[in-house]
Order: C-alpha cells, then structure tokens, then sequence
C-alpha cells in the first residue's frame, strides 16, 4: 500500500486525520518503545509524504494534543544522531489498558449495568466500548448479562439534544455559545461558556462552566438553552484544563448550599422527623442528639430563601432558633400567607388539568440526538482490538451481527468503519490488518505486520472512564448481584487507574440514599428474604411497620424506591428509601409471586403522585414562583404575573408541607377541608415564633 494513497471517494479529511493518527500510533508501537526520528515518522506515516514542511509540522502536532486529549501521551527527546531535532516514541504504558485487574464477578456486575442502562442512557456506547475492553478478549462475561432486579430511568429530559455536543466541547476544551433562559430573572440572554462538566441531578442534566458573561463559574440547566450550541471559535481548543476545578465539588449540596456560606442556622428537630433530617442532611450540617429524642441540627447556609422554603415544609417538626434575623424572616413570611389566605380568591378560569408538562417529559425519544458517542479514535481502536483478537492463524471470518451487537455500532459505521482501517499503515513495510465483507454477513479479517501490537486493548479514554464511574453511581454502587459489593470495588479500581485525573461527569440524588436501608433491601432481593421495615408515608405523615417481599430496585427522578408485595397490605406496594426509617431482615424466605407485574416499573420507572393520587387542590402561584411552576406543570397565567393550577394530593398534611415550602407564593383555594388544614398550621407556626 503506497503512504502517498489519494484520499479514496467517500472519505472526508476527518478520516484522513483518523488514517494518519492511528498509523502514527501504529509505527510507533511497532518499535517497542524505541526512539523514531521525525523523518521517519514524515515518510512512513500515512499521509504525511504529500504534506509541506509547514503543513507536516502543524498536522504533526496537532495529531500528538488530539492523542494526549484521548490519553495517548507520546514522549519526545532530543535527537542523539541529528544537531537539532527531536525523536519520538510511545511506551506501551502509555498506549495500551493499564491491567485494572477486575475479577469476574466485577466485570459481570459492570455488564449487568451496562444491561440496565442501555437505550435509556445517553453514554451507552462509551460504556460498552470501555467494557469490550475491559473484558479483555473475555467476551463470554459480557454476552447475556442477566437482568438484575434493579431499573434506573435516567429521564433525559427536553435538553438531552445538546448533550452531545456539551460533551465534544469539554473534551475538546471548545467555548460554546448559546442562548439561555435564564428563570430566576426571566430574560433569555446569549452566554458564552468555557464547559468544564456535566452534572446529572433529579433525571436533569447540567452544564458547570465559567461564564463569559458573568465572569464567573455558573451552572446551566440544559432544558432551559433555547438554541443550538455552537462553537464560539474555529480554534482546535479555546481555554486550558480549568486548574483547580473539581466537579465533585458541586455534588450533593442543598439549594441553601449552592455558593459559599456565610452564616449558619440552628433548628431543632422533634423526635418523630430527627431520623430523617440526620440520614439525608446530616452530610450538609452536624446534628446534636437531645434527651428527648429530637435533634438541633446547625448547617451553614449562603442563600435563606432555600433554606426557609426546606424549614417550612417540615410544617410543626422543626423550629428555627437562630439567627434571630432569619427568625423573624421567617415569622414575617407566615405573617403574609396568614393573611394572603383570607383574602378574596382571584378570578378563576378554565384550568389546565392536573399533570406534567407534556413538553416537560422528556422521555418520549424518537431519534438518537441525545446520544453521546465516543470520539471516532477509540471508536476504531476498539473495534481493531475486537477483530484481532478474534484472528487465529492470523485470519478469521467473522458474524457481523456479532461484531455489531458486541460493540453497538450500526451496519453503516461497521462498514466505514471497516474501510478506514483498510487503509492504516505504517509505511510501505506492513500495514494493521485487512477485512473484507464475504457473502450474507460475514467478515473476512487478516491480521498483517502491524496487527499483533493493536491485539491489547488501548487505554480508556477519559470519557469511557468517566462514564463507567457514573454508571456505577447511577445504580448506586448497590447493584443487586451474587457478589453485592462488586461493583463498589470495580469502582475503586477503576478510580486508581484514572491517576487522579478529575472526572467531567456525575450524578447526584435528589436525596442521599440511607445506606444501611439500601443494603437490607439489596440483600433482601438477592436472598428472597422477608423484610420487616419502619415506613413513614408522607402522603398521610404515619409511621407503620409492615411485612414485605422486595423485588426490585428502581432509580427514578433522582430517588431510591422498591417494589414490594406487601403482606400488611396485601397488594403490590412502592416505597422509597428515603422514607423508610428501619429495614431488618429475616431469616424467612419467600416464593416469587407470579402475579407480581415489574415490567411497568422497568420501563416507566415510579408514577408521578398525579398518577394515582385520589384528589385535586386548586392552587396560586404568586410571579416570583409563577416561571418554576410552569415549567415542571400545566398553568392557566394571569394578567398580574400569577397563575393557577391544578395540584394532585393524597393527603391535607401533605399538602399543607408541600405548599408551605412557597410560603406567601402559593395561596390555596380549594377544597375548604385542605385550606383550613393550611390555616390552622400556619396559626400554630405563627404562634410559635410570635416575638
């Protein structure tokens, strides 16, 4: 194959780039880490010959950044044999998978999470490309994962579509540019961001970066960009790697927490709700025990509406004690919504029914925009490991429908795929391999000259890492397997391997799960034991002990819940983790009941409370709230600004709470018996922090 090869018909200059990349690596590896000089590499390198003096040495370095960007670090010293100059070379450390050393009951865990996520998770296909890895030519631990009891519906939402491109411009350190509404001051504003990382929170996904605009680091929910993002510059990056940065630093902070504190309130906990404050919130604040049960829990807070908004759905379970001036805020709220609620209602029109959104679902996906795909580099590379690691005697004729479905690549990428690294050599002595479509889906491969050294696996790339870790958080390190800590321990490795490179993505609950409760079900649903647990429903805020059999795990709008066949209930019954305040098991074990319907939950995930809630609140929204409202519900606006809405509940207590959190926002209008539950708990709260 001559290096001077015209570009065949077809082929665009991104697969030229991709041609001359992988024979670079390829007459690189051939050396076994031996120094190349630059003229070697300038005359047996695909491409390369036809090139300028100038040409060649802006494409030579711009092949040796879009490597080390994947991970690929090729080493350069002074050349020995030539005054000036330098030679190259690529250690096999710095190319090939470092031996992460997974057993395999850990590589099996990773592809039962792989089986869960698939077509519902954006980054499928770098998961699986970093497992065909990972499994290291042990395909058997990745075919035919057995669908673990466990579903995670991460929601994409309406602002998937620009996921992808979110995810190029990180890797790539790209600016971007788009247009953003932005709620809190109801403008849509154009914003140039410098994107550092992605943040998966609730089922919505978030962009952290610094703001050209505000001058500042700010986050962007991905739902509210209202135009295609785009590239601010032509430049091949546009910032440095954000020193400092750390993503994991914005995981898992209370609204009241989102900048940097710079008071702290104090608030005691009655004894009936201190359980639930010290499992969720205690990672955010300390907690002080009292002798009656109840707890002072003191937490540092940078904005008091959050903080107040939290306190007040608590309703009668907790009371602020300092600082005063918070106090009194608080008192002049209850004051407003005291006497908001005897005021004359507004006029009402037809209201919109009760529900979500239906722009706001989300869910419904009928194209793969939303998908993030690896860069076309490892896409080749794995699929070069795949093929010659199947090739005994040096050919071998292949399934196609294997090769697809162990990879997930469609027909027309495997084909253009296959055309390219036809053409991948390193000069006019060997070339990578060679494949050619034989009859009805088959594939001839030969291995050639360079072919042995690409049989290992290359190194994942920082994007296939960050993913394989936030798969593992997605279903919570807990994945209900016969080797329950598999995954925790995959994980561990998986973060050693990294060096220490900080990740670009992750994912936070909307409430942290209690770990102790999540184990007991985890084994529960392994063992087939019986389950005694403690649960407070905050539909009807009563605690009942019952006796149930766990099935199913499900990851749901940012929450842990479990299917169950409850015994007190007789009937099939969700409950959340969050909710449950003890979970024992016992030595009984129990049959699966047939009749037990889970494929519901595995695709749809934990029905919204307007699904099977039995009543209908007519409430308004006052405009500082009006915008939130809207966006997550169907609202009937008013010309001051406000707006109506229909809100299901299952119970007044549980009303009362949830519209507390608005305080003078949000004025409840009907049904009588729900509103004077509302007006007589804010006159018991008013009554407590009268001066």
């Amino acid at each position: 194959m001559s290096s001077k090869k015209v570009r065949e018909e077809g082929f665009s200059k991104d697969a030229d780039k991709l041609v001359r990349r992988l024979s670079l690596v390829a007459l690189l590896l051939s050396r076994r880490g031996q120094p190349v000089s630059v003229a070697q590499i300038r005359s047996s390198v695909e491409g390369y010959p036809t090139m300028t003096d100038e040409a060649f040495k802006r494409r030579f370095y711009e092949d040796r950044a879009e490597l080390a960007g994947l991970g690929i670090q090729i080493s350069s010293e002074a050349d020995q044999q030539a005054a000036a100059g330098e030679t190259y070379s690529l250690p096999a450390s710095a190319y090939y998978l470092p031996p992460v050393q997974l057993t395999p009951d850990e590589v099996t865990a990773l592809a039962a999470s792989l089986a869960v996520l698939e077509d519902r998770f954006a980054y499928s296909q770098p998961l699986r490309l970093a497992l065909v890895s990972l499994a290291q030519g042990r395909p058997e631990l990745l075919a035919d994962a057995d669908a673990a009891p466990l579903t995670v519906v991460p929601e994409t939402g309406p602002g998937a579509t620009v996921l992808p491109k979110l995810q190029a411009a990180i890797a790539e350190r790209k600016t971007v540019a788009f247009a953003y509404y932005a709620i809190g001051r109801d403008e849509e504003l154009r914003r140039t961001v410098d994107p550092y990382g992605l943040q998966l929170v609730a089922g919505e996904w978030y962009l952290v970066g610094w703001c050209h605009l505000r001058l500042a680091l700010r986050t962007f929910r991905l739902s509210r960009i209202r135009s295609r993002v785009t590239h601010a510059t032509k430049a091949p990056h546009d910032f440095p790697p954000p020193e400092g940065f750390d993503l994991g630093a914005y995981r898992d902070r209370p609204a009241w927490q989102l900048a940097e504190p710079h008071k702290a309130a104090r608030i005691r906990v009655t004894p009936g709700m201190a359980w639930w404050v010290e499992a969720h919130w205690s990672h955010c604040g300390t907690v002080v025990a009292q002798d009656d049960g109840g707890i002072v829990y003191e937490t540092p807070y940078a904005d008091a509406r959050p903080l107040l908004s939290w306190l007040l759905g608590l309703a009668d379970a907790a009371e602020l004690l300092e600082p005063a001036d918070l106090r009194e805020q608080l008192r002049a709220r209850l004051g407003r919504l005291d006497a908001l609620l005897d005021e004359p209602p507004p006029a009402s029109p037809a209201l919109p029914p009760a529900g979500p959104r239906a722009a706001a679902g989300g869910r419904r996906r009928t194209a793969d925009d939303w998908r993030v795909e690896v860069d076309r580099f490892t896409r080749l590379a794995t699929l070069t490991s795949y093929l010659l690691q199947r090739c005994a005697d040096d050919e071998a004729l292949l399934e196609v429908g294997d090769i697809r479905a162990a990879l997930g690549v469609s027909s027309a990428d495997l084909r253009a795929d296959v055309r390219l690294l036809n053409l991948v050599n390193f000069g006019a002595d060997g070339a990578l391999l060679y494949a050619e479509y034989e009859g009805l889906g088959k594939l001839r491969v030969s291995c050639d000259l360079a072919g042995p050294d690409f049989v290992r696996p290359a190194r994942l790339s920082p994007l296939q890492a960050d993913t394989l870790l936030l798969a593992i958080e997605l279903v919570g390190g807990q994945l209900p397997t016969a080797s329950g800590a598999a995954l925790t321990s995959a994980a561990a490795k998986l973060r050693a391997a990294r060096e220490g490179t900080t990740p670009t993505l992750v994912s936070s609950d909307l409430l942290l799960p209690a770990d102790k409760v999540l184990d007991a079900v985890n084994t529960a649903i392994v063992e087939r034991r019986l389950l005694e647990i403690e649960y407070w429903t905050e539909g009807t805020e009563r605690m009942t002990e019952r006796t149930v059999e766990p099935y199913l795990l499900v990851h749901s709008r940012g929450e842990w819940y479990y299917v169950c066949w409850c015994r007190t209930a007789a009937g099939t019954r969700v409950f959340r983790v969050a909710t449950t305040k003890r979970a024992d098991l016992r030595g009984e074990t129990f049959e699966p009941r047939p009749d037990v319907e889970l494929d519901l939950y595995r695709r749809e995930g934990i029905p919204t409370s307007g699904a099977y809630a039995p009543r209908t609140a007519t409430v308004w929204y006052g405009p500082v709230v009006h915008r939130w409202i809207a966006e997550r519900q169907p609202v009937q606006a008013l010309e001051d600004g406000s707006c109506l809405a229909q809100q299901p509940y299952v119970d007044e207590h549980w009303l009362t709470r949830y519209l507390l959190r608005f305080s003078d926002q949000a004025r409840l209008l009907a049904p009588p018996e729900a509103l004077a539950d509302l007006r007589a708990t804010v006159r018991r709260l008013l009554a407590l922090y009268e001066p």
